[in-house]
């Protein structure tokens, strides 16, 4: 075979891949059909009047609103105070969004891209909208399955759809949009690193108390007091976990006091006190499988000087106070669940000759 009949035989080759392609995209309902431009024209223009953030999911819906002081918050949380940046980082995206390439018009494929129907029960399309400070509609779109292979610089892109428009695109650029409420709040409650803590004071709903310390801040483990005769830690770490519970203790919601109960009866009570001169008081609650707490961080008068450049204890507890109080929390379960752990499952009986 001569040179220039394989390059005839590779060019029809080709030719007929491509057309191959494209017929069984056009079978499937895509198009290969590119775009360029932004998917909302001018919205780079209107991100300072966005004023409320509507977000629809299988699960349910949420908000987030702009307060006259600039300061977003959920309401759907009774009004708690939003993640900023994350209120923010979505408003950019969707003014960021180009379209890249149409695909299916169909709405009988649009599950394919993750872009099906809002009402459908098991829905994962997720819808965003933004408005004004009038409630006036400013974007709209409804987000499917991202893209991570896209040719160029900009790699990252999702599949998209205008509500009442049937064609579907994929666009160009990032678009992150979570499904749980805790994405969107400030979600940091109190931080008092493991290695900072003292002592524990733990009273538990049917009476018995539990006491935990480290005197030794450089001890491998803390201790637990009033371990049983004949008994002893099942595991070193149980008393650790227990203490490491308000190190970089998060909400997964936020309510104003009051929403949930705190009857003696069924609420635990603690004390952690820190070698900084932390106070933090805590008292938690289940209720309908979700556990709540509420707090309170005061500092100790005699607490020791900071470092240089670290903020006091008393700088600390009011900074803490100010954003804490007159809300409770829910909180993960596994932290409520190592600051329920009680002597019974902590101790273990001694094996003889141990």
């Amino acid at each position: 075979m001569t040179p220039k009949s394989v390059i005839i035989l590779a060019a029809v080759t080709a030719a007929a891949v491509a057309g191959a392609a494209a017929a069984l995209n056009s079978e499937r309902g895509f198009t290969q059909q590119t775009a360029s431009g932004p998917v909302f024209p001018g919205l780079i223009d209107k991100v300072n009047e966005v004023a409320k953030i509507a977000v629809d999911h299988k699960d349910g819906r949420y908000s987030i609103v702009r307060g006259a002081d600039g300061v977003w918050s959920v309401p759907e949380s009774d009004g708690y105070t939003a993640n900023q940046g994350q209120a923010k980082k979505i408003i950019l995206q969707m003014a960021d969004l180009k379209l890249f390439e149409a695909k299916t018009a169909k709405p009988d494929l649009y599950n394919r891209l993750h872009l099906e129907d809002m009402k459908k029960k098991d829905t994962q399309a997720r819808r965003v909208r933004l408005y004004d400070a009038k409630d006036g509609a400013v974007a709209e779109v409804v987000v499917g399955k991202k893209r991570y292979n896209l040719p160029g610089t900009l790699r990252e892109g999702a599949y998209i759809r205008k509500p009442g428009d049937p064609q579907t695109w994929l666009a160009r650029g990032e678009i992150d949009v979570p499904t749980d409420v805790k994405s969107w709040l400030r979600n940091g409650i109190l931080n008092i690193r493991e290695e900072d803590v003292a002592t524990i004071d733990i009273r538990h709903p049917d009476g018995e108390v539990i006491k935990i310390t480290k005197e030794d801040p450089k001890a491998k483990h803390f201790t637990l007091h009033g371990v049983p005769e004949g008994k002893k830690l099942k595991y070193d770490s149980d008393p650790g976990n227990i203490a490491s519970v308000v190190e970089d203790l998060e909400l997964d919601d936020a309510r104003k006091e009051g929403h949930v109960a705190f009857d003696d009866n069924n609420t635990l009570s603690a004390v952690y006190t820190s070698r900084s001169g932390l106070i933090a008081k805590l008292w938690l609650t289940k209720v309908n499988d979700a556990e709540w707490l509420k707090l309170e961080v005061s500092a100790k008068p005699d607490a020791p000087a900071p470092k240089e450049g670290a903020k006091s204890a008393a700088e600390i507890a009011k900074r803490v106070t100010e954003w804490t109080r007159g809300w409770v929390y829910r909180i993960p379960d596994f932290k409520a669940q190592r600051l329920r752990r009680n002597m019974a499952e902590m101790a273990v009986d001694k094996k003889a000759g141990s």
